[in-house]
């Protein structure tokens, strides 16, 4: 059987793909309905904790744009990366999606803490 096609019969691999994608759609569609730059020209682009107490940095709209990008590109990479080792290493292209899911969490939650402080 072609790699290829074994990847797309493994439960593992289709089970992660199938969360990666959910993840992509939930990410990316609350970056585009919730954030309105109208209310605000400069937003909140990043939280840097220091010494004096805590300290927001302000951005661009296009910073929180660069979110739901960032979103996109790390799981076509993903899946471009996993397809390619899974004929390698099984795991390995496990590890690749399992590890790109729970990056899409961390910056579906971060995108969505940024857009709540606007």
């Amino acid at each position: 059987m072609d790699a290829s096609k074994k990847y797309l019969h493994d439960r593992v691999i289709l089970l992660l793909l199938t969360l990666m994608a959910i993840l992509v759609v939930i990410g990316v569609s609350l970056v585009l309905l919730r954030f309105d730059p109208s209310r605000n020209p400069t937003t909140t682009a990043a939280y840097r904790p220091s010494i004096t107490g805590t300290q927001y940095q302000s951005g661009k709209p296009l910073d929180i744009y660069l979110m739901a990008i960032f979103m996109l590109f790390t799981s076509a990479t993903a899946l471009i990366l996993s397809i390619r080792t899974y004929h390698i290493r099984r795991f390995v292209s496990v590890f690749i999606l399992a590890s790109t899911v729970f990056l899409l969490i961390l910056s579906t939650i971060v995108a969505n803490a940024l857009i709540s402080l606007q």
